[in-house]
């Protein structure tokens, strides 16, 4: 037999302890552990404490040598864990200072966690041991005896068990007395609570560090120390001097603080603040996203100077584009020098028109948003283009999906250009181009019409990319949310207007667009009932087939259409011409109808209340006086039939025709 402390060779395991074939599945199973392989003239170990408890224990039976082993299975086998005790461990808070309890205080160390918790759970097994002595069950032995096992079972059970209890006796008796008497809390280390070594003590020492930690000019380690240690020896008493490396560590335990007075809010809010995370829409009009972009392209422009003709190649166009984010596809654009609120207002009434080549009918936006600038005085255009305008906050350039399309744009279209300008000034200089290679070919730039060309073809490949996309997403567009824009809408909202007002002519309202007058009228009838209105006139440079023309404060509006232009010669008219012909005199005959309308039943009511003037002339008619025969209604009527035929043979010499034909 050849048995060592802790294996035990094959010859000694099957068949008298156990069969072959119930090693081998054990073996295989992960549930034994070989410790040495056989063949080669030597014999298969195996580790004892990896067989299951029946094998174990029949082993011990047999091997008298290994009855130390066995006193120490007795105890690891009432060994349970301790759920309670487990659950203390993981949410107990040390609060090592004052800095520590405002900031709630750390966990343990998963590690110490696990081993108080064994802890807890060994001695919980050993006072289940003490009992079953106390009651008389199995071996009778004193206490002194009892503890001593206990003692020398512990170095055993740490291998399975990971403890920190003492090895000896009646220190381990003393550890168990504890426990009874304070519970889990008994088991934490003093040093854990121990702040000897802190000297950042009291809230105003706290208070004098965090301000000069914070500071906005970013002051290094070493000078905080310096100041800090000039103010904490003028205190009585005198604070503990610090050292850089007691600012480096406070700072680390005070991240937000920190980086709040070190970075600014701005940089605090989009690193250090919680962020939210958001889908796509699900279908286009949705949600648009609208901001302005300087471009990384270069163009050579030519300036006329005091000292001569300069060439500058630094110059770069500014594009408003409006992002429909279902797809991040482009729905309007427009370019020019900077970003102004009349180049936000052309690149709107882009996306209305391109809306239109998509759908059939020109749209508006479910959301709109944008960033603040101008936003006062563009809120207005917002909301005539979307249902809801929401501006994102300030200086939150996360929040708007276009500011990634326009990293998009850069690295996949513009960084391939020989006139790319880079990336922003913040960026590695090591990621930037060339700047001696772009000083040898500046000379190539293209000039501004040139690079407003390399602009419009970057956006119109991005639509052709992913149109297919967005008639796809469009079928999914519920109806209640297919806002269309009306014509009046759109010119309203995106239409030029003349500086002057215009008034009411005979020939309806003629204004001068684009250098040239023209006529416009309407065949609305209530439009001529304001003839002596002040109309302020919206129009369409790319259409003028209709403006639309508004009073003051918007309060009437009116889409007036060209008018129509007849031949002269009726050898010239065509059937068309006769029927615009016929379409005007149609709406003059109504005209006349409704004013001749109108006139009779003004003459019709003067009529009554004149009769009725005339009749209740007559006193009698609401008194009941009764004359010296004691009549009354004959008094009555015989002035009723006077006032009534007089007023009669008035109104029969006038003929009301007169007044219209």
């Amino acid at each position: 037999m050849c048995v060592s402390m802790s294996s035990i060779n094959y010859k000694d395991l099957v068949p008298d302890v156990m069969s072959y074939e119930a090693l081998k599945k054990l073996c295989q199973r992960g549930k034994v552990r070989r410790v040495v392989m056989g063949g080669n003239g030597r014999e298969a170990m195996y580790d004892v404490e990896s067989l299951p408890v029946r094998y174990r224990r029949e082993v011990y039976r047999r091997y008298p040598d290994l009855a130390e082993r066995q006193r120490s299975e007795g105890l690891m086998d009432l060994i349970e864990p301790n759920a309670a005790a487990e659950h203390y461990f993981a949410t107990y808070l040390l609060c090592e200072a004052t800095t520590e309890e405002r900031k709630g205080g750390r966990h343990l160390p998963v590690a110490k966690q696990r081993e108080y918790a064994n802890n807890c759970a060994i001695l919980d097994a050993i006072d289940r041991q003490l009992a079953k002595l106390t009651c008389g069950e199995g071996v009778k032995k004193s206490k002194t005896e009892f503890w001593a096992e206990m003692a020398e079972s512990m170095p055993r059970i740490k291998e399975r068990y990971p403890n920190s209890l003492p090895e000896n006796a009646r220190s381990l008796q003393r550890k168990y007395t504890l426990y009874k008497r304070e519970g889990f809390g008994s088991m934490i280390h003093k040093l854990y609570q121990n702040t000897n070594a802190t000297k950042i003590l009291t809230e105003e020492q706290d208070a004098v560090l965090l301000v000069l930690v914070t500071q906005y000019n970013n002051l290094e380690d070493t000078r905080i120390a310096s100041l800090y240690n000039s103010i904490a020896a003028s205190q009585s008493p005198c604070w503990s001097t610090i050292t850089a490396s007691t600012v480096r560590n406070w700072r680390k335990s005070h991240p937000q603080e920190t980086a709040y007075g070190r970075l600014g809010a701005t940089k605090f809010k989009a690193s250090k603040s919680m962020q939210v995370r958001r889908s796509k829409p699900t279908a286009p009009f949705l949600h648009w996203s609208l901001d302005g972009w300087t471009a990384e392209l270069l163009y050579q422009k030519r300036t006329e100077r005091k000292s001569g003709t300069v060439v500058t190649y630094h110059n770069r166009l500014t594009m408003v584009v409006v992002l429909d984010t279902s797809c991040d596809y482009p729905m309007g654009y427009a370019i020019g020098d900077h970003e102004t609120p009349e180049l936000i207002k052309a690149a709107l009434r882009n996306a209305a028109l391109h809306s239109r080549e998509l759908t059939g009918e020109m749209l508006r936006a479910c959301q709109i948003q944008s960033d603040r600038y101008a936003i006062k005085k563009m809120s207005e255009l917002y909301s005539k283009a979307g249902q809801w305008v929401t501006p994102a906050a300030a200086r939150n350039a996360k929040a708007k999906p276009i500011e990634r399309y326009f990293g998009y744009l850069n690295n996949t279209y513009c960084k391939v250009l020989h006139n790319w300008a880079g990336y922003g000034i913040t960026t590695d200089p090591n990621k930037q181009p060339n700047s001696e290679a772009k000083n040898a070919l500046r000379h190539c730039f293209p000039d501004e019409a040139g690079c407003r060309q390399q602009l419009v073809e970057i956006i119109e490949a991005e639509r052709a990319a992913k149109r297919a996309e967005l008639l796809e997403l469009l079928t999914r567009l519920p109806d209640k949310y297919r806002l269309p824009m009306t014509r009046a809408d759109y010119l309203l909202a995106y239409g030029e207007t003349t500086s002057r007002t215009i008034q009411l002519e005979g020939c309806g309202v003629r204004p001068q667009l684009l250098g040239v007058r023209r006529a416009y009228d309407t065949f609305d009838p209530t439009f001529r009932e304001h003839a002596d209105a002040d109309w302020s006139v919206y129009y369409d440079p790319d259409d003028l087939s209709n403006i639309l023309v508004t009073t003051e404060g918007d309060t009437r509006r009116y889409l007036l259409e060209e008018k129509y232009v007849q031949p002269m010669a009726l050898a010239e008219q065509s059937a068309a011409d006769r029927e615009e012909l016929a379409r005007v005199q149609a709406y003059n005959k109504a005209q006349r109808e409704s004013v001749e309308e109108r006139i009779m039943s003004a003459h019709e009511l003067v009529h009554v209340a004149l009769e009725e003037n005339e009749v209740g002339r007559n006193i009698l008619n609401r008194l009941m006086l009764l004359d010296s025969k004691g009549q009354h209604k004959d008094e009555r009527s015989l002035i009723n039939s006077q006032l009534g035929s007089g007023e009669e043979a008035e109104f029969e010499e006038v003929d009301y025709d007169l007044f219209w034909k």
